[in-house]
């Protein structure tokens, strides 16, 4: 073999093992980018299923939280209900009470001694409602509380706006102590809601 010959297939042999070299290594870097594109995906796909899992467990809980606040409302208005219905009671009961001559009676003339003892004064005009001043007697009444504590009393012909009971005012009717069932009912509610939510719900 020449000279020539034997320097072209050196050349040959080195381009074809270059040539591999680079196939070889085009190849390899192939695989690694296919890799790490999929690695990218795989990492791109569990980052997606754990934003969706975030989100789907977001909603889950944002819906949990609703559905418990719209029990809440619904308990809180069935309590109310319940609670409205014992005032309603106790109202009629107050109203019923005063069908009872003997027993209301007595009862009213506690309500104005009450009254005039806040009043603090020894003349006052009691004012009652319309029916009570039809079913009660103004001479026994008066005479009743002017046993019971030192105190001129004189009956207004002049009714109040209320179920029952009554209110005191002084002789110029400047200062007046309401003593009404609806006025002992406003301040006692507080109280009467109290006392039977502790007993129909066991509230503490």
């Amino acid at each position: 073999m020449s000279e020539t010959s034997k320097f072209t297939d050196d050349i040959l042999t080195a381009s074809k093992e270059k040539s591999r070299q680079i196939v070889e290594q085009a190849e390899e870097e192939h695989r690694r980018l296919l890799a790490e594109a999929a690695s990218a995906i795989s990492n791109e796909e569990n980052q997606i299923l754990r934003n969706a899992n975030a989100e789907a467990e977001g909603i889950r809980r944002r819906e949990i939280s609703e559905v418990r606040h719209q029990v809440k409302l619904l308990e809180q208005s069935e309590k109310d209900r319940i609670l409205t219905s014992v005032l309603d009671d106790v109202k009629r009961k107050l109203r019923e009470s005063t069908q009872d001559r003997d027993v209301y009676f007595k009862y009213l003339t506690r309500l104005a001694t009450d009254a005039i003892t806040h009043l603090g004064m020894e003349h006052v005009t009691i004012h009652l409602t319309s029916d009570d001043l039809k079913r009660v007697d103004p001479t026994q009444f008066t005479r009743e509380i002017e046993k019971l504590m030192p105190v001129k009393v004189e009956i207004s012909k002049e009714p109040i706006d209320a179920s029952g009971g009554v209110v005191v005012a002084s002789k110029d009717g400047r200062i007046r102590i309401v003593n009404t069932f609806e006025q002992r009912l406003e301040a006692l509610e507080p109280r009467l809601l109290i006392e039977a939510g502790r007993i129909l719900f066991d509230e503490r």
